[in-house]
């Protein structure tokens, strides 16, 4: 999503772009990617994980599947914790399903690809004053996360 947001659609839009936008917590901190100026949008500002949905693949497939690429950490050292699905509409009026994801990840060791070009694991508290993409609030609200406490995980 690379436009500034405007609001969250509380109708189901007719017309849409779909991604997958994917929360990797372990213990009570959770993962951020900087944006690297490779990508075309919201360069520089932290985010979750993110992803076009392929047309041929299930959101919860391509959740996976962008971990996999972005943060190098495979299906087994991840457990769903919960999911739903947003439309937010940025400034350009395009309409957005987010697909969005909480995994618990068994590991903190990420591998980075061109998408990110930094990564660091925070307590939500830490969050305030750091440039996150427009939307990220609205995504950690949609996984049930704040940025004061993350729910107790067991690994």
């Amino acid at each position: 999503m690379t436009s500034q947001l405007v609001s969250v659609v509380s109708q189901d839009p007719m017309v849409f772009t779909e991604i997958v936008a994917a929360v990797l917590t372990h213990q009570d901190q959770l993962a951020l990617l900087r944006r690297s100026e490779l990508v075309t949008g919201d360069i520089g500002r932290w985010n979750c994980i993110t992803g076009f949905l392929d047309p041929d693949h299930e959101p919860l497939s391509q959740a996976f599947t962008e971990i996999e690429e972005e943060a190098g950490i495979a299906k087994r050292h991840l457990r769903l914790l919960g999911s739903s699905v947003l439309n937010l509409v940025g400034s350009d009026g395009r309409v957005w399903r987010v697909h969005t994801f909480h995994f618990h990840s068994l590991t903190k060791n990420l591998t980075l690809n061109w998408e990110n070009d930094a990564c660091t694991w925070l307590h939500p508290r830490q969050l305030e004053g750091l440039s996150t993409v427009p939307w990220f609030t609205h995504i950690l609200d949609a996984c049930g996360l704040s940025r004061h406490s993350l729910p107790a995980s067991a690994d």
